[in-house]
């Protein structure tokens, strides 16, 4: 766009130092860029790392997300640029959670193994708690042909169990 400066002396006649057509040029229109790098530092997602590539990627997602924010403005949008954030990660995260629910309602994939067992012991308001009363036989050594006589049992199930591991396996239905 600029011819190159021709060589010698950059100073006018005063002794001034005379500014390249370049330099002008670029103080003139970098206003846009400093507004631009002002905005994606307004709200990062990036974290401090020393990986360059983690660096690259946050900055082009968050360069990404200044993009889509413009867009909206251009097109009427009256959101300001944090409601436009807080809207997208809402937005993210509900798709995310709709896509991983396949149509009967069951999660898709391996469920880790903490929810995988998760048991009416755990559910809020169960009432599957641990009751002493008269002898019982143990529902669940009875599963394994023994005869075990306990004194616990489940106070909603009215089931006779042992305390130590019987009543969590009645209860999760693991290794019965």
């Amino acid at each position: 766009m600029h011819t190159p400066p021709v060589e010698g002396n950059f100073c006018d006649e005063s002794g001034r130092a005379v500014k390249p057509h370049v330099i002008e040029d670029y103080n003139t229109h970098m206003g846009y860029v400093d507004k631009s790098d002002r905005m994606v530092n307004s709200y990062r997602i990036a974290r401090r790392t020393w990986k360059w590539t983690k660096r690259l990627f946050f900055h082009l997602t968050d360069t990404t997300i200044l993009n889509a924010f413009l867009l909206h403005k251009t097109c009427g949008g009256k959101m300001t640029h944090r409601r436009f954030r807080e809207v997208l990660v809402h937005n993210l995260i509900t798709e995310s959670h709709e896509q991983n629910v396949t149509a009967s309602g069951i999660s898709r994939g391996r469920l880790s193994p903490c929810v995988s067992q998760i048991s009416r012991l755990e559910v809020k308001h169960s009432q599957h708690w641990p009751s002493k009363g008269k002898q019982h036989c143990c529902r669940v050594c009875e599963l394994k042909n023994k005869r075990v006589s306990t004194l616990y049992f489940c106070a909603k199930c009215d089931v006779g169990l042992c305390i130590v591991d019987c009543f969590e396996r009645w209860h999760t239905r693991v290794n019965m």
